[in-house]
């Protein structure tokens, strides 16, 4: 009788360890999503941001051609490095605006 009552405590602790262990890994998870959710605010407010510039910088002038013009407002004084991303973006923009110049030209 002492085998079995033993071996029915040893299955419960080990059904307890493994219980405590995935609620010590959803946590972790749950973490790690919420990390990477701030991560991708980060990035995706950042690449809004750019697009904004863009933006401005390639709306049509209003102003008429005697006028100066004003310089255009300073945008950051510094930005790191861009990523791979944002990188194919500017480029695909860059190349967009080259189109649409020889279009108009």
């Amino acid at each position: 009788m002492s085998m079995t009552f033993w071996i029915h405590e040893v299955s419960q602790s080990a059904l307890a360890a493994a219980v405590a262990t995935l609620g010590v890994v959803i946590l972790l998870e749950l973490r790690s999503i919420v990390r990477l959710r701030r991560a991708m605010d980060t990035h995706l407010a950042r690449v809004f941001e750019q697009l904004d510039l863009l933006r401005t910088e390639n709306r049509p002038s209003t102003a008429p051609a005697s006028e100066p013009q004003a310089a255009p407002p300073a945008a950051v004084a510094y930005s790191p490095p861009i990523g791979g991303g944002e990188a194919r973006l500017m480029a695909s923009l860059a190349a967009a605006r080259a189109r649409q110049g020889r279009t108009a030209a």
